[in-house]
């Protein structure tokens, strides 16, 4: 929730040692986590099995981050401000000017796959000083506490920034510089697709989208996230959430910034990446994941993740351990 990059160096690490805490307070030790700092940038992700419900409180120093939810959900709240519900394939905006604490309840029996980014305010003053914290706030609720200076919002992550946050969860480079230069590449592609998508949520706010498609078009999202291994069409996807073909095509590119069917491949490809992850095989990922060819899945899972399903499996299996089950 916070932890400055320009502040002592112990304050940088307030959310590795939160996941720490929530570890610990479930008996789990072995989940897969890490934390780079890489000079003005800071990444830090997490793949874990909550086994039971859990609160932690946070506190920390002045920061900017930016958070995405691959899978789980969780609820944060500041003190003094109202709480944010935070769903599988949403972003996490965050600002601070000062110290400021609060709680994250997480519930159990699910799984939790998060990145977050910790920028500094050096690096965003060299980006121009681009006034995300203010575009949020007028494009979707501010949990944040006005009092205190913070922005807090979630928003629908726009289906390139799910893959470049899949892709930095995944991240398999053995060469420590080569590690580094590929996360801090990935940590300023995420906040580049950021400002555009708030640019772009401001033009749909010029657009004909009512609120009332809104929510079927955010329905229509988590539908293909929760349940992607269905074979979701156009026309079925319509008649589930009440809309129109034409309108939930249009729509769906407007909200999420991509089209139904491409965001519906980068979901499934996120999740077969897990799966690999587990040891699972190469054709029972691809099966459970809705492809029903091998080859088109090895294709596919290689343009998303740049290497083929059987070697990031095996690589995976040698760096990490498997989750607590």
């Amino acid at each position: 929730m916070s932890g400055s990059l320009d502040d002592d160096p112990l304050a940088r690490k307030v959310w590795a040692r939160t996941l720490e805490r929530i570890e610990r307070h479930l008996g789990q030790t072995n989940a897969k986590r890490s934390y780079d700092e890489l000079g003005q940038v800071s990444v830090g992700s997490t793949d874990l099995w909550l086994e039971r419900d859990c609160k932690i409180a946070v506190s920390g120093p002045a920061t900017f981050s930016l958070s995405v939810l691959l899978d789980g959900e969780f609820t944060s709240c500041l003190d003094g401000g109202s709480p944010l519900v935070v769903t599988a394939g949403s972003a996490v905006l965050f600002a601070s000017a000062g110290l400021v604490s609060g709680t994250n309840a997480l519930r159990g029996g699910q799984r939790l796959r998060l990145v977050d980014i910790r920028f500094s305010a050096a690096l965003l003053e060299e980006a121009g000083s681009v006034p995300l914290s203010r575009f949020a706030r007028e494009l979707f609720v501010d949990r944040g506490v006005p009092e205190s200076g913070t922005t807090f919002v979630a928003f629908p992550a726009q289906s390139r920034l799910m893959t470049v946050a899949a892709q930095m969860i995944s991240c398999s480079f053995e060469d420590e510089l080569a590690r580094r230069l590929f996360l801090r590449a990935k940590a300023l592609e995420a906040l580049a697709l950021t400002i555009a998508l708030l640019s772009d949520c401001c033009c749909k706010r010029k657009c004909n989208v009512s609120a009332s498609d809104e929510d079927k078009l955010s329905h229509a999202r988590k539908l293909l996230h929760d349940r992607f291994e269905e074979g979701w069409t156009i026309p079925s996807l319509a008649r589930t959430v009440g809309l129109g073909e034409r309108k939930l095509k249009e729509g769906f590119r407007t909200i999420v910034g991509n089209s139904v069917h491409a965001y519906l491949k980068q979901v499934r490809l996120s999740a077969a990446a897990s799966m690999l992850s587990e040891g699972r095989s190469v054709t029972d990922v691809a099966l459970s994941v809705g492809f029903e060819s091998l080859s088109h899945f090895s294709k596919a899972f290689r343009e998303a993740h740049g290497i083929n399903p059987g070697k990031f499996a095996d690589r995976r299996r040698r760096s990490v351990t498997p989750l607590v089950r």
